[in-house]
């Protein structure tokens, strides 16, 4: 897989995304848009977001489509939540240039534990995949994104699209 870096993803992308499947989350405003890592997962690059650690994690069983990182404590990835992306829709992520000292000490864990863990990171993300496109799965098919429509809009996307009139 190679080495993990840190992105963000544009704000209208994932609007697009989200056009497509509801499913797709939005990113939680520009003070804190989702941090997330990159991986290929079918020939295709899947931005996969991490979440800060919640009290609702605790209930949440590390499996599947949902890893808990350092058993919660650091919060967790969402693979269900993984979505397709094109080079020029990621923002890369400076760690070193947020102001939030506590949120930047985060972050520096979770990459630190993604980097050691990319291999299971890795396993996971396609594991997920390969159970929500094959239709065998129900409880895949409904909390993950719908991988298959999404790499069909991703292939789509314009960025210089604008509707007429505008």
């Amino acid at each position: 897989m190679g080495y993990l870096k840190f992105y963000h993803i544009k704000e209208e992308y994932i609007a697009y995304l989200h056009r497509t499947d509801r499913r797709v989350q939005f990113n939680k405003g520009e003070r804190r848009p989702y941090v997330g890592v990159v991986l290929k997962v079918n020939e295709q690059n899947y931005y996969v977001p991490l979440e800060s650690p919640k009290p609702n994690h605790a209930n949440i069983r590390s499996g599947g489509p949902i890893l808990k990182l350092d058993e919660g404590r650091l919060g967790i990835m969402g693979f269900n939540n993984m979505v397709p992306v094109k080079q020029g829709q990621l923002i890369e992520f400076d760690i070193a240039a947020e102001t939030d000292k506590e949120y930047q000490t985060l972050l520096l864990k979770q990459f630190h534990y993604c980097s050691k863990n990319k291999d299971i990171i890795e396993r996971r993300a396609i594991n997920t995949y390969a159970k929500q496109v094959s239709g065998k799965n129900p409880f895949y098919e409904k909390i993950c994104c719908d991988f298959r429509k999404l790499e069909t809009a991703c292939r789509r996307y314009n960025p210089n699209w604008k509707p007429k009139g505008k």
